[in-house]
């Protein structure tokens, strides 16, 4: 965790990790910041992978849950209690308390500070309402909508406080890990704004969505983007079974990157190895969040299958990594990639990092 540590500002337009703090993986990031995109190469690796569910209908599905003649269920003004989790980040811990928000109105002009918060509010509610989005979330590299954004929609910046007042929004919705000064500026200008918390894996993510749907008067869009994600995990599901010998053993699989991190339990990473029935090494050995380990770490824990960002050159370097010579992995040419955005997923979207590693593990 060393690195989040050093980046937590840098690395805000992550929801959180996955968990997300990113709802996500950081250290994901770092490599991609570190090697460069490779797009044009990984679009093309993309059109001869076989995902148990073709991707763009997958994406298609949860990118538009809006509902235009469904009611809200509650009136305004509401008050609305939620579950809020912080990540602190010095000692690795999840801290828990209850919120209480009033809402005089339903908010008609919403600005969404981190990406998955984003990607959650674009898919359900009228895209009109979102009148400025943080500037990541216009990369591709990092943003499942970033193309779907209009050119002309503002964007700001992690610090830009002074700016998203300036748009006169009447709600802003941000994260844990939010810059206290940003919030700060919000707070004296009153300007309304929710600060949603750390969570780590799907059904945590289907809790925020629903949260978000109250706070923008879109439960049942909110509802219908939860229950289109449970009925394509399950086909996911479905299909993996279909592959999986009856009698064999879980894949072990590990997610590790230049720097030397893995994922263990907490990450978004670890759960979607939990859904799709393989083991994360790192998790099993119980580290939690990203932690560091060594080449004769990797070599001792020997898994099945590597997983690496797609935009690195670091599958190379491990093929080509004398002490991993006799690696299972790097014997087998079993070291993986898969695109940072899919591994940096905080949102609904973490069903289409699970059709992806799924197509990973499992896809021919």
């Amino acid at each position: 965790m060393s690195a989040l540590k050093r980046f937590p500002r840098n690395m805000a337009f992550r929801c959180c990790f996955t968990v997300n703090p990113c709802y996500g993986l950081l250290p994901a990031i770092l490599c991609l910041l570190l090697f460069g995109s490779t797009g044009l190469a990984a679009e093309g690796q993309r059109r001869i992978r076989q995902f148990p569910l073709e991707m763009d209908a997958l994406m298609g599905a949860l990118t538009d849950a809006h509902l235009p003649d469904a009611c809200c269920r509650e009136a305004y003004p509401k008050v609305v209690r939620y579950r809020y989790q912080s990540f602190d980040f010095a000692t690795d811990r999840i801290g828990e308390e209850t919120r209480t928000v009033r809402l005089a109105r339903q908010p008609r002009r919403v600005i969404p500070q981190a990406i998955g918060i984003t990607e959650i509010v674009w898919a359900i509610m009228p895209r009109d309402r979102i009148i400025a989005v943080h500037k990541s979330c216009k990369d591709p590299r990092f943003s499942f909508i970033a193309k779907s954004l209009p050119a002309k929609l503002p964007s700001y910046g992690t610090e830009d406080a002074e700016i998203v007042i300036g748009f006169k929004p009447d709600l802003v919705l941000t994260s844990f890990y939010s810059n206290e000064n940003f919030l700060r500026q919000l707070q004296v200008a009153r300007v309304p704004a929710v600060r949603l918390g750390f969570f780590g894996d799907l059904q945590a993510i289907e809790e925020q969505i629903l949260l978000i749907g109250r706070l923008v008067g879109e439960e049942p869009s909110a509802k219908r983007l939860v229950d289109t994600m449970e009925a394509k995990l399950r086909q996911i599901q479905a299909f993996v079974r279909t592959r999986k010998p009856a009698d064999s053993r879980p894949l072990t699989v590990l997610f590790y990157d230049n720097m030397g991190y893995v994922a263990g339990s907490g990450t978004t990473f670890d759960s979607m190895c939990r859904l799709l029935g393989v083991t994360n090494l790192a998790a099993e050995r119980g580290l939690k969040y990203f932690k560091q380990i060594d080449y004769e770490t990797l070599l001792k824990w020997n898994p099945d299958i590597i997983i690496v960002p797609e935009e690195s050159t670091f599958d190379q370097q491990l093929y080509n990594q004398p002490i991993l010579a006799t690696a299972k992995a790097v014997q087998q040419r079993n070291i993986r990639k898969m695109p940072s955005v899919y591994l940096l997923s905080a949102s609904q979207y973490l069903v289409a990092s699970v059709n992806y590693l799924a197509g990973l593990l499992y896809g021919q």
